[in-house]
């Protein structure tokens, strides 16, 4: 899973139903990976703002969900993603990135790659 935070929840109201969907898949048995940016704006605003105990309050709330943060630079989808089943990009990941795990899905079509899209549209 590709979050654009799962710790933060600064001006990401998304946060809370992520980590839902992490907990859920945890508890029905799965493995679940979850990256997320290192220079996330989100995470980085709550800092600014908070401090570090948001994110002690978060590891005290939800001791089973972990992230990994990457560096687009060197982010290595061979490592990321050659076990997956399933690869969930959340709207909120750069464009960069989103092409870059599509191109890999082309040449490696052993998942389902989904893209999460949460907001609403205009008709």
């Amino acid at each position: 899973m590709f979050y654009h935070s799962l710790v933060s929840d600064w001006n990401h109201g998304n946060a809370h139903f992520l980590r839902g969907v992490v907990t859920e898949l945890q508890q029905w048995g799965h493995s679940v990976r979850v990256y997320e940016p290192r220079d996330g704006w989100s995470l980085r605003n709550l800092m600014r703002e908070h401090g570090a105990e948001p994110i002690c309050k978060f590891r005290r709330s939800f001791p089973n969900l972990w992230s990994t943060r990457y560096c687009e630079q060197s982010l290595d989808l061979d490592k990321a993603l050659h076990a997956a089943d399933l690869v969930l990009v959340h709207e909120w990941n750069s464009h960069w990135l989103v092409g870059q795990i599509g191109s890999y899905r082309r040449r490696h079509p052993h998942f389902v790659l989904l893209f999460h899209d949460t907001q609403p549209f205009d008709r």
